[in-house]
């Protein structure tokens, strides 16, 4: 299963969002590019299609620049849906630090991969 969700806007920045099977068989939304103000709302409108489905893991491992509109992304889904998202996946610094400063760790763990232990804010 491989799903790839094209972005609504036009916009200068790369972004894609891409839903498929882990090797364990998790559902992953991969996204990859930059997240910012217009982008986010894509990111937003990508999650709630594929959390409609169950729990998915969000792999921003592709992601160069994460802004405050994707942490409110993802907290929306989150909001209406508190167990929609598993984990976040994130081996960047610059965006583990994102989401460690806007509290999005304190809602959804956030890993380096699918198997470590959460990383420190």
């Amino acid at each position: 299963m491989m799903t790839t969700v094209a972005p609504s806007h036009h916009s200068s920045s790369p972004f894609d969002v891409v839903v498929h099977a882990g090797h364990d068989g998790r559902r992953i939304v991969a996204v990859r590019g930059d997240v910012d103000l217009v982008t986010a709302r894509d990111l937003t409108r990508c999650l709630r299609a594929a959390v409609s489905d169950g729990p998915v893991t969000v792999d921003l491992t592709d992601v160069r620049f994460f802004s405050s509109a994707g942490v409110t992304a993802i907290e929306d889904v989150l909001s209406d849906a508190p167990t929609a998202i598993d984990v976040v996946i994130s081996p960047s610094p610059r965006v583990r630090r994102t989401l460690g400063v806007l509290g999005l760790t304190r809602l959804v763990p956030v890993v380096a991969s699918v198997e470590p232990e959460p990383l420190a804010s």
